[in-house]
């Protein structure tokens, strides 16, 4: 992916990339944090940089996977942790904390009634579709090509072409034969896919990400909610 200026400017990365192969598979927690030669290393950060631990700086576009909307080491989330820690850093019982921010995001956002936390989105995708077919008594799933949605089974395939298959080894024909591959923004495509199967949900992305950052159109989105209602 970076060339040799990327390898002369990056020495410590490279040397404890070669460590990390020792211990992590692949050399890294996590498959999408791997990229030829080797991924850098991260030291510090503050607001939109990010320095690695060669000292070269990054504007940082991934923000901890979308969740630092407000930048690195924000002032004022880097005092509410604080506070929080000397308070109650962990535990395995209900607090008031959980109750407030479900209350929020369901203020927040008006198709939300009731939240669920979960751990990871593989597992929110997990139990959205347990719930659907629960729900429904129906037990496909439509999915579409190119979208990601973790690394749970049933939802890991047609992630990049060619669509058909897996995005893994190990994960059986069995795991996949209730999920129904879909065409992104088309519509007409969808509904004669789907026609006289009995689907239990149908999940999308309204961006793909590992599809190629591909924004849905408007109509598409309508349209699928209509379909989903019929």
């Amino acid at each position: 992916m970076f060339g040799e200026k990327y390898v002369q400017r990056t020495p410590k990365s490279k040397k404890l990339f070669e460590e990390a192969r020792k211990y992590l598979p692949g050399g890294v927690s996590y498959a999408i944090r791997f990229f030829e030669p080797y991924p850098f290393y991260v030291s510090r950060a503050e607001g939109r940089k990010v320095w690695d631990i060669d000292g070269n700086a990054y504007t940082d576009y991934w923000m901890g996977h979308g969740a630092l909307l407000m930048g690195h080491r924000y002032p004022p989330v880097i005092e509410a942790i604080k506070d929080q820690l000397n308070l109650l850093p962990h535990v395995g019982f209900s607090h008031e904390w959980e109750v407030k921010l479900a209350k929020q995001i369901v203020e927040m956002v008006e198709s939300i009634e009731l939240v669920r936390f979960t751990n990871s989105g593989t597992e929110a995708a997990m139990y959205s579709i347990r719930l659907a077919r629960a729900y429904t008594g129906k037990r496909l799933i439509g999915k579409f090509e190119g979208g990601w949605h973790g690394g749970y089974d049933a939802l890991h395939i047609a992630v990049s072409p060619p669509y058909k298959l897996p995005g893994s080894l190990g994960i059986t024909e069995g795991a996949l034969k209730d999920t129904v591959i879909l065409p992104y923004n088309d519509l007409d495509g969808v509904r004669e896919i789907v026609k006289g199967l009995e689907l239990a949900a149908i999940i999308v992305e309204p961006v793909l990400g590992a599809g190629g950052f591909i924004p849905s159109d408007p109509e598409f989105l309508k349209g699928l909610r209509e379909l989903c209602d019929e």
